[in-house]
């Protein structure tokens, strides 16, 4: 199972070459998403610490800027995954990459990086960063826990469309990430495709912060 679903997870990829939409004075970044095999393929998120200094509590994939010293975006994408939840690049198949988008309201233009891991590694969060890891299956990503911008969960409402996972909500920039990735996989009929992107028509508000 894993041989061919990897390799129709890499075939859906590299259809066609991403697109690198970039902000001018942006800075580059890059998250990994790592795609697990199991029983079904499920998806690794990060949980931010409350001692973080932005985006604190909130859900991502692991990642950052690229720094001077990286390669390329994937060199970046695999550093932050081993610096955050102690997950070893040599474990990770790196398949292809999502096209790279701008943040506007952060100031990031990001690439993500898709890894595939063929058994499910032990992982160590680092407790300066990540408060909880997250095992997400790929296939309860769909309209039966996805949110429309503006809906309101447990008092707060968030601007963002928004998946709604086991009470986690996973929200901005992290959710347009998985919309890019279900659309992608959704070709290759791997996933099920989101509905109408609401992002086509949403800006976000002056003082919002964008999510993970």
């Amino acid at each position: 199972m894993s041989e061919s679903f990897e390799r129709r997870l890499r075939s859906a990829l590299n259809v066609r070459p991403p697109s690198h939409q970039r902000q001018k004075g942006a800075r580059d970044a890059a998250v990994l998403i790592p795609v697990v095999e199991r029983d079904e393929p499920a998806l690794i998120f990060t949980v931010r610490t409350d001692t973080l200094p932005s985006h604190k509590g909130q859900i991502s994939f692991p990642g950052g800027s690229i720094d001077p010293g990286d390669v390329n975006a994937t060199h970046t994408a695999l550093r932050e995954a081993h610096e955050e939840i102690d997950l070893s690049p040599g474990d990770v198949d790196v398949v292809g990459e999502l096209d790279t988008f701008p943040t506007y309201v952060t100031g990031y233009n990001v690439t993500p990086v898709v890894g595939f891991i063929e058994k499910r590694p032990e992982l160590v969060p680092n407790p300066a960063e990540v408060a909880e890891v997250l095992w997400v299956p790929l296939n309860e990503l769909d309209d039966a826990t996805r949110a429309e911008p503006g809906f309101e969960h447990r008092g707060r409402t968030y601007p963002t469309e928004a998946w709604v996972w086991n009470g986690h909500v996973i929200w901005g920039v992290t959710a347009r990430i998985i919309r890019l990735l279900l659309h992608r996989l959704a070709e290759a009929g791997l996933a099920t495709s989101p509905g109408p992107d609401p992002w086509l028509e949403w800006t976000p508000p002056p003082l919002a912060e964008d999510g993970g």
